[in-house]
């Protein structure tokens, strides 16, 4: 009994070592883990430095890295920050530490505006006395980001009274960039209207053939209501090869879609002629929305039918650029917003313009992703970017058709 009691003795000194053996191996193994939980966030806190005073003008690309000075380690992405809005803006990547093992940081940007808004006008305005209109409309002004800058003339003026007057343009935008413009204005009597119409000589489509055609050249037209009940047969036999129909087009700002008259007709009747086809929408949008909008309804009106050069943005009320409430930004996501969504439905997405509004409001836009549909009336285009479609004239003369119209060239790729 009493060996029995030694034993039992023995074996409760054992199972209390073993605990205590627990006990210590668990405590080091929390100081080991706290340990090197300390070591990892020191070494965190050490492994990225950001450099100082991160900031980025808007619509600059840049990559992570140009934010990181100092990095014990290797990133897992270098990829490319594209600001879309101004202000603060979290930047979150992955890098490797030098443990191997993967992390994550995080630091804030600071996106800036630093560009001044663009003033194209001339040195010199005549108006007639008593002149109503707002005289910072007599210049086109515009920024990159700020929809609705401020503008202002300085100085003192009358229009009730004749004169000259040493003004000055001022815009400003929500960034405080400012661009200022001297000019002169000149009040005099009134007087009768001068006739400043433009009256160029009218171009067969006999002579575009004769200068253009190529083998890497198609000659067609672009029509609208304008151009009245047309024989396409005829026109095809006079050397036409393709053709862009209007569509339709908006009534004004905020106004409703208007197809028009002629489409129908010129739609189905150049088809019988075996042209192939493209469409275009006269458009007044002035937001995001109202341009998908557009795109929808014109989506409704083909109705799934086959549109082999595909459908484009025709957007050229200059006139009334001040008052768009448009900045350079505003007005390019606009048209990629109609091109998108044609193109999710499978058509192809085109931007009509002039070469003046390709240089000042074209500019920035992803010409690598739609085509573009230039028109410059003259012997040679000069803009200097690339254009899948030249509009070279207004006054072409073509079998078929009795009004004038626009000629086209396509160039094949």
């Amino acid at each position: 009994m009493l060996a029995g009691l030694k034993d039992t003795i023995k074996f409760h000194k054992l199972i209390s070592c073993g605990i205590i053996l627990a006990i210590v191996a668990a405590l080091g193994l929390d100081i080991w883990i706290l340990t090197n939980l300390k070591e990892d966030r020191a070494l965190d806190a050490e492994s990225v430095t950001i450099v100082d005073d991160p900031t980025l003008a808007f619509g600059t690309q840049v990559h992570v890295s140009d934010f990181i000075s100092e990095l014990d380690g290797t990133l897992v992405d270098d990829f490319t920050i594209e600001p879309s809005t101004l202000g603060d803006q979290e930047i979150e990547f992955e890098y490797i530490n030098i443990k191997n093992r993967k992390r994550r940081f995080s630091f804030t940007i600071k996106i800036i505006d630093s560009t001044p808004p663009t003033i194209y006008g001339s040195g010199s305005y005549t108006v007639a006395q008593g002149y109503q209109g707002n005289l910072t409309d007599l210049m086109l002004s515009i920024d990159d980001l700020d929809d609705e800058p401020t503008r202002e003339i300085i100085g003192d003026y009358d229009t009730s009274i004749i004169g000259s007057y040493d003004l000055e343009y001022v815009i400003t935008d929500a960034s405080h960039n400012q661009t200022r413009k001297s000019f002169t204005l000149n009040v005099v009597e009134p007087s009768d209207p001068i006739d400043n119409s433009w009256s160029p000589d009218k171009l067969p489509l006999s002579q575009v053939i004769n200068d253009h055609k190529t083998s890497n050249t198609k000659i067609g037209v672009d029509v609208s209501q304008w151009q009245g009940t047309i024989d396409w047969l005829a026109a095809k036999a006079d050397g036409v090869e393709f053709a862009f129909i209007r569509i339709g087009y908006q009534r004004g700002y905020g106004g409703e879609y208007i197809i028009d008259p002629y489409f129908e007709q010129n739609f189905t009747n150049a088809k019988v002629a075996g042209l192939p086809i493209g469409v275009y929408f006269y458009s007044y949008a002035d937001n995001l929305d109202q341009a998908s909008q557009q795109a929808d309804w014109i989506l409704e009106v083909l109705a799934g039918r086959e549109v082999e050069l595909g459908v484009a943005f025709d957007w050229e009320d200059w006139s009334n650029l001040n008052s768009t409430g448009m900045s350079l930004w505003t007005f390019n996501r606009v048209a990629k917003a109609f091109l998108e969504r044609v193109s999710q439905a499978g058509y192809k997405g085109l931007l009509y313009g002039s070469k003046v509004y390709f240089d000042r409001i074209w500019d920035v836009f992803p010409h690598d992703e739609y085509d573009t549909w230039l028109a410059q009336y003259y012997d040679h285009a000069t803009y200097e970017g690339d254009y899948a479609i030249w509009q070279m004239s207004c006054t072409g003369q073509v079998d078929g058709i009795d009004a004038d119209v626009d000629i086209d060239i396509m160039y094949l790729d």
